[in-house]
């Protein structure tokens, strides 16, 4: 089951269109060049017989592929091969033309690598200085603008350390260039399901007073459940991107690579890894272990939840049992007092008791 629903999320289940998806293939025909190599043929066992069965079914056709995990991500816009793509699906997004100069390593970076729900995170250098992190979200964190934050300061320190190393004493707070936090979401929290109506969120600094401001630290979310539950009729090359990212609707495929027929050389590119499987299964085997660590993260952050609300009912429980406490140490003063008062009452009867004692001896005598 856990395997299957692992498959399930990279190999998507199909729908005829092979006038962009391509002509389907036999199970024969795929595994006959499997078997050719067999460094393929060792990888290719290597997997579970559900991931084969995926592997093999989208070689076939009978499956999509879900380029939003890493490895294919790159391989599809790696700015060293195909070097005009990632810069056009950023300006899109950012609303202005720019020029990816590359993809940069994410060692040095501060904050350390926490077992994430992401499925795709890169750091990308412009031409003009400007760094990008561009990150996709399984399943939304928590807090995600004060994470946000946190990753754009930690970017921010990045770029003035590169600034302060390549200019020396000419350094100035003018040269910082502005840097990016862009989180697309596939299952986004419940703050942007509050604006039901907006599937882009781009941040805006100004001070109460007018004077200008330099935007440096900027944040654009894009929550794509949202996106695909609104209608879409002029779809503009962003929508265009978004769609091509998050759905497999034949409707979508047609409409965009009509509108934009530069969209049918992604899908082609796509459709090229059905006849290079070694390079599949390895991208294929990396994504798996991308997905299982979402699921235990996952797994772990549901664990983490009930454990909150455990704790929540154990100190409802602890100040419950406080009060009974305090009520019976109450009642245990209120029944100490009575005894005192009764032992006071006693001494006074007994008193009573000599008196009437020593009057009747007295009595007696006379």
């Amino acid at each position: 089951m856990h395997e299957n629903y692992l498959s399930s999320t990279i190999f998507t289940p199909a729908l005829p269109l092979p006038e962009i998806l391509g002509q389907p293939r036999s199970r024969q025909e795929v595994l006959k060049q499997i078997h050719a190599d067999p460094q393929t043929l060792l990888l290719f066992n290597r997997l579970s017989l559900s991931e084969r069965e995926a592997l093999l079914e989208f070689c076939m056709g009978n499956r999509n592929l879900k380029i939003t995990y890493d490895p294919f991500f790159r391989n599809i816009f790696h700015p060293e091969i195909y070097p005009g793509r990632l810069g056009r699906f950023l300006s899109a997004i950012l609303g202005q033309p720019v020029t990816v100069r590359g993809i940069l390593s994410r060692e040095g970076v501060r904050l350390t690598a926490e077992a994430s729900l992401m499925i795709m995170d890169i750091l990308v250098e412009l031409e003009n200085g400007s760094l990008i992190n561009v990150e996709m979200q399984k399943v939304g964190y928590k807090f995600p603008i004060e994470r946000a934050f946190c990753y754009g300061s930690d970017l921010l320190v990045r770029q003035y350390d590169r600034a302060r190393a390549a200019l020396g004493n000419k350094f100035t707070y003018e040269s910082l260039r502005p840097v990016y936090v862009i989180v697309l979401l596939e299952s986004s929290p419940a703050i942007f399901h509050r604006y039901p109506n907006s599937f882009l969120h781009r941040s805006s600094l100004q001070l109460d007073s007018g004077l200008p401001i330099k935007n440096i630290l900027n944040f654009i979310f894009i929550p794509l459940d949202i996106f695909l539950k609104l209608p879409h009729n002029e779809l503009t090359e962003l929508e265009a991107w978004l769609y091509f990212l998050s759905s497999d609707n034949p409707l979508h495929i047609q409409q965009i690579t009509t509108k934009y027929p530069f969209f049918k050389e992604l899908y082609q590119d796509i459709i090229n890894l059905r006849y290079h499987p070694k390079e599949l299964i390895n991208m294929f085997s990396e994504s798996l272990l991308i997905a299982d660590r979402n699921t235990v993260t996952l797994m772990i952050d549901e664990l983490r939840q009930e454990l909150e609300v455990q704790k929540g009912e154990l100190s409802e429980l602890e100040s419950e049992l406080t009060d009974t406490q305090n009520e019976l140490s109450l009642k245990n003063a209120e029944l100490s007092g009575a005894k005192n008062e009764l032992s006071l009452k006693n001494a006074e009867l007994s008193e009573k008791d000599a008196e009437i004692a020593r009057l009747k001896a007295l009595l007696k005598k006379a």
